[in-house]
């Protein structure tokens, strides 16, 4: 065999040795990098997200903020009795819940014209106060103060410059009153109840707020009305006299049983 032979057979046995250390290397696990954490999105509470959007809509009224922050005890206070229907969600802005409820014609000069013909002056009159209704609804407002809500928007436009008067108000109120929908609440019909919940569905609402809380079934079920008005709940605002005609519906239910009907004290009925 020459030498040249020899040399070429060396060279092809160092091959594989070549090949086995690549495949050595191959073999080699790579250090294993520790799991990167992966960043959860933290949500802020909901009564966070509201105060946040107040503070980045600088356009908000002192009474808007009063009724924002009403609402943030209220769900503090209890995570029950309060429906999607008697709250917006507290994340969304109080301005725009407001536009929401808006109907298309709040902008038209005429709304704010009373209608001399009856058919068109009783379509007015429930177009406001289907409107007056839903505002009432929202802002948790069982009696309004006709004076000190034409003074706000809607009712006093101002982009169209355009203001209902005391008449005007009084009016739709009347026709509240007619649908029973609401009553005046002084003889000067300045001040009216609104009844945007029925007396009833309110005695229900309270006793299921009272069975998910535990109170029916607790040492804390006999309340006074000083305490239904301290609970921090959508009808905590109900006058009195209508709290009472609540308790007695409540009774004829078999919710509550009276512990002291003079003093106005309850207790619930599990």
């Amino acid at each position: 065999m020459s030498v040249k032979e020899k040399k070429s057979k060396s060279k092809t046995k160092k091959k594989p040795e070549k090949e086995d250390v690549q495949i050595k290397e191959k073999v080699k696990k790579p250090k294993e990098k520790p799991a990167e954490k992966t960043k959860t999105e933290v949500k802020p509470p909901r009564e966070a997200t509201l105060i946040i959007s107040l503070i980045e809509n600088p356009v908000t009224t002192e009474e808007k903020i009063y009724n924002a922050m009403l609402r943030i005890e209220q769900l503090i206070e209890s995570d029950v009795a309060i429906s999607r229907e008697d709250l917006f969600d507290l994340g969304e802005d109080i301005e725009r819940q407001l536009m929401e409820i808006l109907p298309e014609w709040i902008n038209k000069p005429w709304m704010y014209v009373t209608p001399e013909h009856q058919q068109q002056l009783d379509s007015w009159c429930s177009d406001w106060s289907n409107f007056i209704m839903e505002y009432a609804r929202i802002n948790i407002k069982h009696i309004i103060h006709i004076e000190e809500e034409r003074a706000k928007y809607p009712f006093n436009n101002k982009p169209v410059k355009k203001r209902l008067a005391r008449k005007q108000l009084q009016q739709i109120g009347n026709y509240i009153v007619a649908q029973e929908m609401g009553i005046w609440w002084d003889k000067k019909k300045i001040r009216l109840r609104l009844y945007w919940r029925t007396l009833d569905e309110w005695a229900d609402i309270i006793y299921e707020w009272s069975i998910k809380t535990g109170r029916a079934a607790g040492a804390e079920r006999v309340m006074t009305l000083y305490d239904i008005q301290q609970a921090n709940q959508p009808w905590s605002t109900i006058p009195q006299e209508d709290l009472r005609r609540i308790f007695d519906i409540m009774d004829d239910k078999g919710y509550i049983e009276w512990a002291d009907k003079k003093k106005n004290i309850i207790a619930f009925i599990f």
